[in-house]
């Protein structure tokens, strides 16, 4: 008879033992899944921002391009040949004397 309950009682310890090894492999299993999914979404955050960036970097160019074009024509437009030309076709004309008071 004592034998037939040592047995039972090993028995019963192994099964509670088992039970406890099964639940952390399913909580570590749970966990590592979590984090795989975490960095994947990290990840994915990551390229959508750089692609982003990349659009505003070539925002950025074109639009200092577009900049620099608009100079060059405010200075074309601001020059003293080009100015003094639509005077002339206004009908404006150089004064032959100046007085000064």
């Amino acid at each position: 008879m004592l034998k037939k309950d040592f047995k039972l009682a090993k028995k019963e310890n192994f099964n509670v033992g088992g039970k406890i090894h099964v639940r952390v492999l399913v909580a570590v299993t749970t966990v590592l899944t979590f984090l795989i999914f975490a960095q994947l979404v990290f990840a994915n955050n990551l390229a959508i921002d750089g692609q982003k960036l990349s659009q505003v970097e070539e925002e950025i160019k074109n639009l200092q391009a577009e900049n620099t074009a608009l100079k060059v024509e405010i200075a074309k437009a601001s020059s003293f040949t080009t100015l003094s030309q639509q005077a002339n076709d206004l009908g404006f004309m150089k004064p032959s004397k100046v007085t000064v008071f």
